[in-house]
């Protein structure tokens, strides 16, 4: 728990400027180690990170002061293995909902990414993927680099860059949103990943063809895990299947770097469910004071309101309102 990055000062202060306008994070006896944030209006409190973290473990403290009164407190994002002994507090409720299906990949027990393939994947698919990985790399001068803590600061610019356009023109040609493309949203990934590679907490991998980038996916680390935070890449070479490709060396550079677990994160995707062997779930953790009517009462209300969103998303219905959000924004995307 004390590795992740989104529990470490360079992300969480960087965060804090740019969500919370710089304001110190609050603390509160019932847990270690995590701040929040308060509600403009409500009693309500929000972890530090929000949402914008690929998994937030937490444990409760065995100290438990009368701070907790009269409030509730969301936790978002949390894988349902964290371990945080929450059944062991009698004055304060919790609700845990499932809200995004997750997904690993666990290496631990691989030497190679052929062998990953061989146990992984289907005899087919892996005779498909060779050979998409064979005919891109015949057809054009492919190299692959991982950026760390060896980057400068001109590169970095114009990775980014090169980022968002990728991205920009991805989903112009999917005609839907992507939440990273908000202008808040990149500037603060934007700000952040430069200080994290710099302290070995973030990586950029990339795909080039000769020397234009034509896959690129941001990366964060803790000691022994390597999280998928934003993946893009070129939709012109789209028939290369290069999405898979670029995991293909991704999983390869996890193997030979000792890194036991590539973190896929949050949310649904093909390429998720092909390439992982650990499905699991993010669940939101709101804890109550159990005593107080309208900590109780608000507590409900979340709990709902999250339920109600997965059912959204269940039901596909969210798509729909991704397409009208991208009709409404669309100059975001072309410009």
């Amino acid at each position: 728990m004390a590795n992740s990055p989104y529990l470490l000062n360079t992300f969480k202060s960087i965060w804090l400027n740019h969500f919370n306008s710089g304001r110190a994070p609050l603390e509160f006896s019932f847990v270690d180690i995590l701040t929040f944030i308060k509600h403009k209006k409500l009693p309500v409190y929000y972890n530090a990170g929000k949402t914008n973290t690929k998994g937030i473990n937490y444990k409760l403290s065995n100290l438990l002061l009368s701070d907790y009164k009269d409030k509730v407190f969301i936790i978002y994002d949390v894988p349902e293995f964290n371990k945080g002994n929450w059944e062991k507090n009698h004055k304060m409720g919790c609700y845990k909902i499932k809200q995004y299906p997750g997904y690993i990949c666990d290496l631990i027990n691989y030497t190679s990414l052929e062998e990953y393939m061989l146990e992984e994947i289907s005899r087919k698919s892996r005779y498909k993927l060779n050979s998409y990985k064979r005919k891109l790399e015949a057809s054009y001068n492919i190299h692959y680099q991982m950026y760390l803590d060896d980057i400068t600061p001109e590169m970095y610019e114009t990775i980014f860059n090169d980022f968002q356009h990728l991205l920009k023109k991805r989903f112009l040609d999917k005609r839907t949103v992507n939440n990273n493309l908000n202008p808040d949203e990149w500037a603060f990934y934007k700000d952040v990943t430069l200080p994290m590679m710099l302290n070995n907490e973030a990586g950029i991998f990339v795909v080039y063809d000769t020397n234009k980038p034509i896959a690129i996916t941001l990366l964060n680390f803790s000691k022994n895990a390597m999280f998928d935070t934003i993946r893009t890449f070129d939709i012109d070479y789209a028939k290369y299947r290069l999405g898979s490709v670029s995991i293909m060396k991704q999983i390869d550079w996890c193997i030979k770097n000792n890194i036991k677990i590539l973190d896929f994160s949050k949310g649904y995707f093909e390429y998720k469910e092909r390439w992982a062997n650990k499905p699991y779930w993010f669940e939101y953790h709101i804890y109550f004071d159990k005593k107080s009517i309208k900590a109780k009462i608000l507590a409900l209300f979340y709990k709902n309101f999250f339920a109600f969103k997965l059912y959204l998303r269940k039901k596909q219905l969210t798509n729909f309102v991704h397409e009208i959000n991208f009709i409404l924004h669309k100059k975001r995307y072309a410009e």
